[in-house]
């Protein structure tokens, strides 16, 4: 029989780590830091509401889903929207169904972001929105997908910006104050332009990027890979780094560059100073495939969904939630498109905005800058 402990992050005990550890290493597909312990407790030492679900059978724990815990029973992955995968991490062949996970953990639903789920634990929920995550593997070949043309204009703009500026150069492991600083501030230039929500502005986002820019290196640490052009900063990637794995979260260049494409030059760059500063897989995941397809060496699918309790009302929940898709595509994919979008748009507000003031206020810039946005789409 299935029970749960649902414990804050800061409770899990050096048994529990050591058994988490233990399921990443014989499962690949759980290596990612941002499906080890040290990344849920990060997010616990800047947010409150960080739970782990202990899962057990006859008094052996079996499973871990770390979630943030909001209203009305409903849970996200812990670091939503930084947690780019999520899972119920287990040991192989664990025989759960999330159905009865969530009703046993007194959730009643459960927004999967980027589902890593090898052993089929969530196989009984349906549909949901599936999506590639793109990887740089310097294990082994490291060619990418890049054609002769493409990599002769990299080539060619890369001479242009030496000429203008100096020597490029890619530093994978920056610690300059002043550049993650500027990285920032070119995030939150381009969200403003673009009409995005600041995803980098929420108080809690600051403090955990500061946080882990801070940390010890030898653990869970914040990872910029800047590209350098002289003395002069020109584009950053910033996300975590665990062993050696890395995943950035954001990427930003000064736009004075653009000109030069600074984003090729970087991505067509990285694989000797990764490999030199001890990274092997270096975590695109998932969004903007045409020019993550052509940079990476290795992909894997995953999937967005939302998964129910096996509780009743849950499972009314879900059967309204079938009902009004069903509506949406009948009413065709543009609209269906439409609604797709915006339900993200005050997803991601809500994962980032922890008050009713902040939601309210990102609700508001959404719809003020819905022109923005709808010309980077034409654009994009």
């Amino acid at each position: 029989m299935l029970t749960c402990d649902t414990v804050p992050a800061s409770s899990l005990t050096a048994r529990d780590i050591e058994l988490w550890r233990a399921m990443q290493a014989v499962t690949p597909a759980f290596a990612s830091p941002l499906l080890a312990p040290d990344f849920v407790q990060a997010i616990a030492a800047v947010r409150s509401d960080v739970r782990v679900a202990i899962f057990k059978k006859n008094g052996r724990t079996v499973g871990f889903l770390p979630v943030h815990v909001r209203p009305g029973r409903f849970a996200r992955p812990a670091g939503a929207p930084f947690s780019d995968y999520s899972a119920l991490i287990t040991f192989p062949e664990p025989h759960i169904r999330i159905g009865d996970a969530l009703r046993t953990a007194g959730i009643h639903r459960y927004q999967a972001i980027g589902l890593v789920d090898p052993y089929g634990v969530f196989g009984g929920c349906p549909g949901g929105e599936m999506d590639e995550a793109h990887g740089i593997d310097l294990s082994g070949d490291m060619t990418n997908n890049a054609n002769k043309k493409l990599l002769k204009n990299i080539r060619r703009i890369t001479r242009h910006l030496e000429e203008a500026h100096g020597e490029v150069r890619i530093v994978a492991g920056d610690r300059t104050r002043e550049t993650f600083d500027a990285m920032i501030d070119w995030k939150r230039c381009q969200t403003r332009e673009t009409g995005l929500h600041d995803f980098v502005g929420a108080p809690w986002v600051q403090d955990m990027l500061k946080r882990l820019f801070d940390a010890d290196t030898s653990g869970l640490h914040g990872f910029m890979v800047t590209l350098m052009a002289g003395d002069t900063p020109v584009l950053a990637h910033y996300g975590v780094r665990l062993g050696d794995r890395a995943h950035p979260w954001i990427s930003s260049y000064d736009p004075a560059f653009s000109t030069f494409s600074p984003g090729q030059i970087f991505l067509n760059g990285l694989h000797e100073p990764l490999e030199a500063a001890g990274v092997r897989y270096y975590d695109l995941s998932t969004g903007q495939q045409a020019y993550k397809a052509i940079f990476s060496n290795t992909s894997f699918p995953v999937r967005h969904a939302r998964a129910y309790s096996d509780a009743p009302d849950a499972r009314l929940s879900a059967s309204m939630a079938r009902v009004g898709a069903d509506i949406r595509r009948a009413m065709g994919h543009k609209v269906d498109g439409a609604f797709a979008r915006l339900n993200r748009r005050l997803d991601q507000i809500a994962t980032l905005e922890l008050d009713a003031i902040g939601r309210a206020r990102g609700v508001a810039y959404a719809f003020s800058n819905a022109s923005k946005r709808m010309k980077v789409a034409d654009h994009g």
